[in-house]
């Protein structure tokens, strides 16, 4: 029998026509999309599959909307499906939504966290011109040694995410960025700006660290139905561990392939990625070549899953 792992995307999953198909076909996710909408006093739905106006590109907006994504496909995966994941993990953001789905978070804590969190990014954005981008095709060690030579002549950038051994986003002061760009693609490798995006992830968030700590003391941190991975310390989230281990994650480096790393010892050899598009599925393949690894936005990605996720639990969806 297959031991399930679910995994979260986070900040750049979102795009124009999200979910749709599972809106289409699932009251689950219809009535989750209703929740958040009163919840945050817009409605999620026409932003996902009506956005004309680049409010996706707004962190403010697009976290929640990721964030709704996510938990939409749990509920649909969990009520209707034979299938209970042994452990999870979200990527960055997606730490929220993996840690909401768990139990530990309420959905109506969550988004106006999310929210909150993004809207502290934005004014750190504004502040130190901060923007996030990845770099491709050499080693985290060698984007490593770049970031930090230009640090020692007074530049703001670092290493924000460790995705695999061959993909990494540095994040900093945009000017620093694009030298370090620009240095990294005379190694070989090639990048990609990821618009819109705040220096996640560094001590550019510093500032923002007891702001976000006074909102989370006011949420209930309850215990979670099933381990969930930290981001930084690539261990289990508890209950107590849940507000430190959050404002270290806004201030220190994900650990991605790590904490996928810590999962596989698990003995876990199936990951599915809830939420929109396939960024961790593809990420498996270079990290974990060994493991089965599914995207489930789609009936087309739906249907590779092993047959006892696919068996339903009752009638109607």
């Amino acid at each position: 029998m297959s031991k399930f792992a679910f995994i979260f995307p986070g900040q750049s999953s979102q795009r124009k026509g999200m979910l749709l198909e599972l809106y289409q076909e699932s009251n689950t996710v219809r009535q989750t999309f209703t929740e958040a909408s009163e919840i945050l006093g817009y409605n999620i739905a026409d932003i996902c599959f009506n956005d004309d106006t680049g409010r996706l590109m707004d962190i403010a907006v697009s976290a929640p909307v990721i964030l709704t994504a996510g938990v939409a496909t749990y509920r649909h995966i969990h009520r209707h499906y034979s299938m209970k994941p042994m452990i999870a993990a979200g990527h960055s953001l997606g730490e929220y939504t993996a840690l909401t789905c768990a139990g530990m978070l309420a959905f109506e804590q969550a988004l106006p966290l999310v929210t909150y969190r993004s809207e502290l990014a934005k004014r750190v954005m504004a502040e130190h011109s901060g923007v996030m981008s990845v770099i491709f095709k050499i080693s985290e060690s060698e984007v490593e040694g770049l970031c930090k030579q230009m640090r020692r002549s007074g530049a703001q950038v670092w290493i924000s995410c460790y995705n695999s051994d061959q993909q990494v986003c540095v994040a900093g002061r945009e000017r620093d960025v694009a030298t370090l760009e620009k240095q990294a693609k005379r190694l070989g490798a090639s990048y990609k700006r990821l618009d819109g995006n705040a220096p996640y992830h560094t001590p550019l968030m510093r500032d923002a660290v007891e702001e976000l700590r006074g909102f989370l003391q006011g949420c209930t941190i309850t215990t979670p139905r099933y381990p969930v991975v930290s981001n930084v310390s690539t261990q289990p989230y508890t209950e107590f561990s849940t507000i430190e281990n959050l404002l270290l994650q806004l201030q220190h480096p994900v650990k991605w392939h790590h904490t996928i790393q810590y999962i596989t010892k698990q003995n876990t050899d199936t990951f599915v990625e809830l939420g929109s598009g396939q960024i961790l599925t593809r990420l498996l393949g270079s990290t974990a070549p060994d493991v089965q690894a599914f995207s489930y936005e789609t009936s087309v990605s739906r249907a590779g899953l092993p047959a006892p996720v696919r068996e339903l639990e009752g009638a109607g969806v």
